[in-house]
């Protein structure tokens, strides 16, 4: 990938993708997609609260060439408090927030300049570049997406 719009349309996809699931049978949206395993629901509050975070405490700062300022998280407490999230939203709330926090963040990536993208950011217990974080989302949102997407295409219930 050689050019910024190339790079960030990954980052894009998630958005149609979500906004997709706004037609499946209520029982798809809320139904585990395996034993023991979250719905598409909880899911998408999981995607979204991952992109929130990000936005705030890692892209923002990189855009405004500022220190970021990414706390530790304990990713079971952070992921079982998403997925409650998730559980309180009304569907299209939920699809709502996912596209404005993906939004937010694909702005903000275009404030970078792309020659910039390579650049390493400290987050305090390490380092982050832009090129990194897209490789990092893009396939975190693969992952949980062909989920759904093998989930609802078997006919899950």
């Amino acid at each position: 990938m050689n050019d910024m719009p190339e790079k960030l349309a990954p980052m894009c996809e998630l958005i149609d993708g979500v906004k997709a699931l706004a037609d499946i049978p209520e029982d798809q949206w809320t139904g585990a997609i395996a034993e023991g395993k979250w719905s598409p629901q909880e899911i998408i509050g999981h995607m979204m609260l991952w992109d929130k975070h990000f936005l705030e405490h890692a892209i923002r700062p990189m855009a405004a060439k500022e220190p970021m300022d990414m706390p530790k998280v304990e990713l079971d407490e952070f992921n079982r408090k998403a997925a409650a999230y998730a559980r309180s939203q009304g569907r299209q709330e939920l699809i709502d927030q996912t596209v404005h926090w993906r939004e937010q963040i694909i702005g903000e990536l275009k404030r970078i300049p792309e020659e910039e993208y390579a650049t390493e950011y400290s987050t305090g217990s390490g380092k982050l570049s832009v090129d990194e974080y897209l490789a990092d989302f893009y396939w975190h949102d693969r992952h949980h997406m062909d989920q759904i997407h093998h989930y609802i295409a078997n006919g899950h219930k």
